[in-house]
């Protein structure tokens, strides 16, 4: 695989959660210069955004992941030498804050984000998916789509139960 013509490398724990038809189409490390002993890096698939954050030199390793669906718009600040790309996600989730990535490489990364973001808004959702969902009514409570929510498998049991707290 390549990224604009260089070889991507994947992380080993991230290779070993890839779905079947899932494709990494970049792979972005935070600057040295920021983060000098254990930089995140960022992993765009065709599926989802993966926060790759190794720490305790590599012996710990934290997996965030990011789906498409979950994500309301982006948006970008350049500077000289650094960038930031916030991502505000949808439904009472903090916005996911990927700082510190090379200038240079941030443009990519920002265009295959909104072209996958781009293509799930306009994918139709599959016959087993359709028979399998409910659609959400104006006369459902907050609590009900949020049980909704993760009964379907859209949020994580840590999301439910903090947004639970949050509506409660």
């Amino acid at each position: 695989m390549s990224q604009e013509g260089k070889l991507i490398k994947i992380p080993k724990a991230i290779k070993k959660m890839l779905l079947a038809d899932e494709q990494v189409m970049a792979v972005i490390k935070q600057s040295r210069l920021k983060a000098a002993i254990s930089p995140d890096s960022i992993i765009v698939t065709n599926h989802r955004i993966i926060r790759y954050s190794p720490s305790s030199l590599g012996l710990h390793k934290q997996i965030e992941d990011f789906r498409y669906e979950d994500i309301a718009n982006l948006k970008i600040d350049k500077g000289i030498l650094f960038a930031t790309i916030t991502v505000k996600r949808r439904f009472m989730s903090e916005d996911l804050i990927l700082d510190n990535l090379p200038e240079d490489q941030v443009d990519y990364v920002f265009r295959l984000i909104q072209d996958n973001l781009r293509r799930m808004g306009n994918a139709t959702p599959s016959p087993i998916t359709t028979n399998q969902q409910t659609p959400l009514t104006s006369s459902e409570n907050p609590l009900q789509i949020l049980k909704l929510r993760f009964a379907r498998g859209e949020i994580t049991k840590e999301q439910f139960e903090e947004m639970k707290k949050v509506l409660e």
